[in-house]
């Protein structure tokens, strides 16, 4: 009786194999992750009472929030400012780091003396210069640029020297030699060495520059996606806070994106 019972509750064969199927569909995945996420939000409009609002606010409220700042240009304005932020320290970190680490790298007298500085100035916590920075440069936009400019800095010109650092010496010494001048050798064989290095240091670096804009935006600033967050939870603007957060988290995952479309392109060139 009880397998007769098993037998007939259980669904066909048929259709679970077609709900599988559904299922493991690119289609079939897109719409089970809308059905959550309106589950979810729906749940979230609903579910809070009248004093949780003031702390959660809704869905409602929130896009009300980001609608007012796309019209009034709000959004499109702090989403620059943090942009511009980001993508100028990030060019000149790099620049600068590509330039000073090879220099450091081909020229061990000036590596030895100068590492106990720059191993003291890599090993301080960068967020820490914020408050200094502010003070030398105010709240503005300069402030933040020399803070993520340091960072990015770093992490390319260590990267940069280790790479110098890896090259083959037994392929120096043969390329010597066979009478390479240092220019060549350079140009031949330290710079194409360092080269995988550099470019994992770069993209590694625009996580970094991202994050430390945001931060930099958060301890004290006038301007960026990071600003509006600060200031609307400063006021207990709930719904504020949420829809700052939410530009955020869409902003994320746009260079998530693009850094994987940049480390497949990459993949393929080395390939």
């Amino acid at each position: 009786m009880r397998s007769e019972l098993a037998l007939t509750s259980a669904p066909p064969d048929g259709l679970t194999a077609r709900s599988r199927q559904f299922f493991a569909s690119t289609t079939g995945r897109i719409l089970a992750r809308i059905a959550i996420l309106g589950a979810l939000l729906i749940a979230w409009q609903v579910l809070p009472g009248p004093g949780m609002r003031f702390w959660a606010s809704d869905p409602i409220s929130i896009v009300s929030a980001l609608s007012g700042w796309i019209i009034d240009g709000t959004l499109w304005r702090q989403l620059l400012a943090t942009l511009t932020v980001m993508s100028t320290s990030y060019v000149l970190g790099c620049a600068i780091g590509v330039g000073l680490g090879l220099a450091f790298g081909l020229l061990p007298r000036l590596d030895k003396v100068m590492s106990p500085f720059i191993f003291a100035a890599y090993s301080l916590p960068k967020i820490a210069l914020a408050p200094l920075l502010i003070i030398l440069f105010g709240i503005g936009i300069a402030s933040k640029i020399v803070l993520v400019t340091v960072v990015v800095f770093f992490l390319v010109f260590s990267s940069t020297i280790d790479g110098v650092h890896d090259t083959d010496p037994d392929l120096v010494r043969s390329l010597r030699l066979m009478g390479a001048s240092r220019s060549e050798l350079i140009r031949k064989v330290l710079i194409p060495s360092a080269l995988p290095w550099i470019f994992t240091s770069m993209r590694i670096a625009v996580r970094y520059a991202f994050t430390n804009t945001l931060l930099a935006e958060l301890i004290a600033s006038n301007s960026g996606i990071g600003y509006l967050i600060a200031y609307h939870s400063g006021i207990y603007d709930a719904a504020g806070t949420y829809a700052a957060v939410l530009i955020l988290v869409i902003l994320s995952v746009a260079l998530t994106e693009v850094l994987t479309r940049v480390e497949k392109a990459m993949s393929r060139w080395r390939a």
